[in-house]
């Protein structure tokens, strides 16, 4: 056992907003938000939303360090 933790998202590749707010470590409102001002790419299929692993990577890469 070398004490990491598994990913529960390590073969996701698309994610709901609560999803991706949780594999990013903020809120759903800053997701929710981010959408809503096409800051962070997403698609819509019917009446779910969905967020691509690959762009909440270069959202968070864009983030500012503290």
């Amino acid at each position: 056992m070398t004490g990491e933790v598994e990913d529960p998202y390590k073969w996701k590749r698309g994610f709901s907003r609560e999803q991706a707010a949780d594999y990013c470590g903020v809120n759903f409102y800053k997701v929710a938000n981010a959408v809503r001002k096409n800051v962070l790419p997403a698609v819509r299929n019917g009446r779910d939303i969905i967020i691509f692993r690959e762009d909440l990577d270069a959202w968070m890469e864009s983030w500012e360090p503290v």
